[in-house]
């Protein structure tokens, strides 16, 4: 029983964890606008009345989602 236990603690000495995680990084796809759209859609935003803060705040939340998928797929290609 001796004999065993040392043989199975010698073995075990022998052996190291392998690890192979590799991680992946998954980025909404974010819709590209052309620079006709991209003018035109300043043009309409700049012709609002006063007081539509609403849809100025989701522009801003939706130029804040833009930038973080931006971030997402730079921090992606560097891995």
């Amino acid at each position: 029983m001796i004999t065993l236990l040392i043989g199975l603690t010698f073995l075990s000495a022998c052996a190291s964890p392998v690890y192979r995680t590799k991680l992946e990084i998954f980025c909404p796809t974010m819709q590209n606008y052309s620079e006709e759209f991209n003018a035109q859609l300043a043009d309409e935003l700049d012709t609002l009345p006063d007081g539509h803060t609403a849809t100025l705040e989701a522009i801003k939340g939706y130029i804040y989602l833009r930038d973080k998928i931006r971030r997402c797929e730079k921090e992606r290609d560097n891995l």
